[in-house]
């Protein structure tokens, strides 16, 4: 395998999967409540199950490269270290999915988060 630029992408021979931030939404209140003079506790986010290979989101390499050129994504290799040294995408990262869960927090919120694999 050799390098890839950016028009070589192989993201169609891997798993694309998109991991995104869930949007919390408040439950319906009753009638509006004059407000307390004491601050109450925000309640705790909860946060979504992890996607899987079965419910990940899967896009056309097309809209991923157009993410990724907006600069609204993030290409993120998910094969092995010696693999991504070997050859990878052109401005992918490299975390190993098996790592993935310990270092999600590495990747930024604000943006797609793009995995291939091939």
């Amino acid at each position: 395998m050799r390098w890839m630029s950016h028009r070589g992408w192989a993201l169609a021979g891997g798993a694309l999967l998109v991991v995104a931030a869930a949007p919390v939404f408040a439950a319906p209140q009753g009638p509006a409540q004059p407000p307390s003079p004491t601050p109450q506790a925000a309640a705790p986010a909860t946060t979504p199950p992890p996607a899987t290979q079965e419910t990940a989101l899967r896009i056309p390499a097309s809209e991923a490269r157009q993410a990724l050129a907006q600069g609204k994504a993030v290409l993120v290799d998910v094969r092995s270290k010696e693999a991504y040294e070997a050859s990878h995408a052109l401005g992918a990262i490299s975390i190993p999915l098996s790592d993935l869960p310990l270092r999600a927090g590495e990747l930024p919120k604000d943006k797609l988060v793009i995995t291939y694999c091939t």
